[in-house]
C-alpha cells in the first residue's frame, strides 16, 4: 500500500483521535488538524496494511501491551528542538543561577546539583545544559561534586536518538566553538556527517521516558532548575495549570522553573514570577 492510498479521516474518526490523544497525553489537537494526524499516521498505517482510520483506532483501543500506543505517541508528538534554543535562558543560567548554586554548594556538606530537562525531545536541550554546567562547575566536579541532569520525554524514538548522542555536524552551528572542538568528534557514517558527544558530558545526563499524565512520576529528588519549554503550548488551560503546579512541587526551595519565551501569562501556585516565563520557588 502506498502512503497516498490512505485518505484523510472523517470528522467522526478525527473526533475519536482528538479525545484519545487528550486522554492519553494531554495534547489537544485543534479542530483543523486532521491533515496533521493524516500526515503523521499514514506511514504506520501503511506498514500495518490498514487504509481505515477506524481500524487503526480499534487497534489502539485494544492495545493492552501498550506497544502500538507508544508508536502512536511517537508519531503524534512534536519534536522540534536544537542546541541552545532560546539562548537567553542558558545565558541566565551562567550569569545568575549557576553562580548562586556554586555559592550554595560551597556552604553545604552535601554538594549536589540536580537539573531537569522536562520534554527533552532529541536531547539537545539536556546536552546544552550539561555543556554549560561541565564548564562552569569544572573545579567542583573535579573534586567530587554530584551533578546530574534528568532528561525526560514521552517519545521513545526521540529518547533513543538523545541517548545515542550523535548529531549531524550542520546542527552544531548554534554551539559555542569551544564546545564543538572539545566535546564533539566526527564519526564514520554512510548517511551523513555525524558527530558524537563526549562521554564526560553524556555521563551527566540520565534519559528517561515520562508521560506528564502518568499517575506516578518515578522521581525521588528535588531540582534546583527545571527547564520545561515549548511543551505546554499543546495542552488545554486547565490541564496546563495542574501540570505546572505538579512540576513546581519538584523544585527545592529557591529553585527555578523556566518555560519558553512564548509561554507567558501563567501564574503558578507557590512560585514567584521573576519575569514572563521564569518562576522561582
Amino acid at each position: 500500500m502506498t502512503l497516498t492510498g490512505i485518505e484523510l479521516p472523517t470528522e467522526s474518526q478525527y473526533r475519536e483521535y482528538q479525545s484519545f490523544t487528550q486522554d492519553q497525553l494531554g495534547l489537544f489537537l485543534g479542530d483543523d488538524k486532521a491533515y496533521l494526524l493524516h500526515g503523521r499516521l499514514q506511514r504506520r498505517m501503511g506498514e500495518l496494511g490498514l487504509d481505515s482510520y477506524a481500524d487503526y483506532f480499534q487497534m489502539l483501543a485494544a492495545d493492552q501491551e501498550g506497544q502500538e500506543r507508544q508508536r502512536f505517541f511517537n508519531a503524534i508528538t512534536t519534536t522540534k528542538t536544537g542546541f541552545y534554543r532560546e539562548k537567553e535562558h542558558f545565558d541566565l543560567l551562567v550569569r545568575e543561577i549557576y553562580p548562586e548554586l556554586r555559592e550554595k554548594v560551597s556552604r553545604s556538606e552535601l554538594a549536589k546539583i540536580r537539573l531537569w530537562s522536562a520534554g527533552c525531545s532529541f536531547g539537545q536541550e539536556a546536552y546544552s545544559l550539561a555543556l554549560d554546567a561541565s564548564e562552569f562547575f569544572a573545579k567542583e566536579l573535579s573534586t567530587g561534586m554530584d551533578l546530574k541532569i534528568l532528561a525526560t520525554d514521552v517519545n521513545t524514538e526521540a529518547l533513543t536518538v538523545a541517548q545515542r548522542g550523535q548529531y549531524a555536524a550542520e546542527t552544531l552551528n548554534t554551539l559555542p566553538e569551544r564546545f564543538r572542538d572539545r566535546h564533539f568528534r566526527p564519526i564514520n557514517s554512510d548517511q551523513q556527517d555525524l558527530c558524537q558527544i563526549s562521554k564526560s558530558v553524556a555521563s551527566l545526563i540520565e534519559f528517561r521516558r515520562l508521560n506528564f499524565l502518568q499517575r506516578y512520576y518515578p522521581i525521588e529528588t528535588r531540582f534546583q532548575v527545571i527547564f520545561c519549554r515549548n511543551v505546554f503550548y499543546y495542552f488545554d488551560t486547565t490541564l496546563r495549570q495542574a501540570l505546572l503546579k505538579r512540576l513546581a512541587s519538584y523544585l527545592e526551595e529557591g529553585g527555578w522553573l523556566v518555560l519558553s519565551l512564548t509561554e507567558i501569562g501563567y501564574e503558578i501556585d507557590g512560585l514567584t514570577k521573576v519575569r514572563g516565563e521564569i518562576f522561582r520557588r
